[in-house]
């Protein structure tokens, strides 16, 4: 599955510049006096989610059909350097902020600091985000040993078990728990498993469906604009909330992948596809890891301080989010480069913060 287009799939860094866009929105609102806007971000962070599945799962699948294996120790090698160094600064800025009375909580960093805030929800703010991104990190622990295991036929078999049993466990922790458990509900992994599963059999798929005429022709019509409309209709229906938790997640991510699948094959040909690639699309997009992690405690509606003030908000937002870009994913790409050159003896790379780079953002 070679999707490259100049060292980039066209269109994804458009998609996560939307994805960030509707997290930051979703915050943002409840500031100037809106509420109830929970369900725009989570559509934000399903498309984060099905993007990851299908970038990593392609990666793998590449990695399989090249070598007839996975080379682990590169992977989880990579995985670290591009994911934890933003992550673990934003975390160590948090604490020193703590400490100077800047911001004020008294929960505990370790949910965060292990990646499992998914389960161990923190009860404040500034860490409530780093449940998207536990989720991430234990999908990229646990799929590609799963992969290797079951291989590219069978995994698809699991896939689509996962996209049909998530729902229904959803509900079930609902039934038990209404509300009150949103760990079990909303943010497990075990919840959102089937958006990861969505990507990840696009990937698995993908060849297949571009060689059928009815998909391609379902891709290039002009009606296809129903699908994100759709898409929004569909998640704006949170009531009544079994609906919401069941088939409208189901939708929804059956509609993400259709449409990430629409912009990558349809770049060039319209007006949609070709605004995803305009530079500042793609350079937000790029960026969008360290604007989901800086957004948060710029926008925070529970104890709106100076800075969550607009434009305080979004002039700390921009800041901090472009001193993440620049002098920590991009310093630590470039030691990742030098060090994997050594490690794993390979042709030198140029070092990018291209699509094929996955993380939530």
């Amino acid at each position: 599955m070679n999707l490259l287009v100049n060292n980039r799939i066209p269109s994804l860094d458009g998609l996560r510049t939307i994805s960030v866009a509707l997290v930051v929105i979703s915050h943002f609102l409840p500031i100037v006096g809106y509420s109830n806007t929970q369900n725009v971000g989570m559509l934000g962070v399903k498309f984060f989610f099905v993007i990851s599945g299908f970038l990593i799962t392609g990666l793998l699948l590449k990695e399989i059909d090249k070598t007839s294996s996975v080379n682990l120790t590169k992977f989880y090698f990579r995985r670290t350097l591009r994911i934890f160094p933003p992550y673990y600064f934003y975390l160590f800025a948090i604490f020193v902020a703590l400490k100077l009375n800047i911001i004020s909580f008294t929960e505990s960093f370790r949910p965060s600091l292990t990646y499992t805030s998914n389960y161990f929800v923190p009860n404040t703010w500034n860490l409530l985000h780093t449940w998207s991104l536990s989720v991430e990190e234990q999908f990229y622990l646990i799929f590609p040993f799963v992969l290797i295991f079951l291989g590219k036929r069978k995994i698809a078999w699991l896939l689509v078990a996962l996209i049909l049993i998530c729902p229904f466990l959803r509900l079930y922790d609902y039934h038990l728990y209404s509300e009150s458990a949103k760990m079990w509900i909303y943010y497990g992994f075990h919840a959102n498993a089937d958006g990861l599963a969505t990507g990840c059999l696009l990937a698995v798929f993908y060849e297949r469906l571009h060689k059928s005429e009815f998909y391609l022709r379902i891709l290039g019509s002009r009606l296809f604009l129903i699908a994100p409309i759709l898409l929004v209709l569909v998640n704006s229906y949170t009531e009544p909330r079994q609906f919401y938790l069941g088939a409208s997640f189901t939708i929804s991510n059956l509609l993400i992948a259709m449409c990430i699948d629409w912009a990558i094959t349809n770049y060039q040909s319209n007006f949609f596809g070709k605004l995803l690639n305009t530079a500042p699309m793609e350079k937000i997009g790029v960026m969008s890891y360290s604007i989901y992690l800086w957004q948060q405690p710029f926008l925070n509606h529970d104890t709106v301080l100076w800075f969550n003030t607009f434009p305080y908000n979004f002039i700390g937002i921009a800041l901090f989010s472009s001193f993440s870009y620049f002098f920590i994913e991009k310093l630590s790409l470039r030691w990742r480069g030098a060090l994997e050159r050594k490690l794993f003896r390979e042709k030198p790379k140029v070092e990018t913060l291209s699509p094929v780079e996955v993380t939530v953002g």
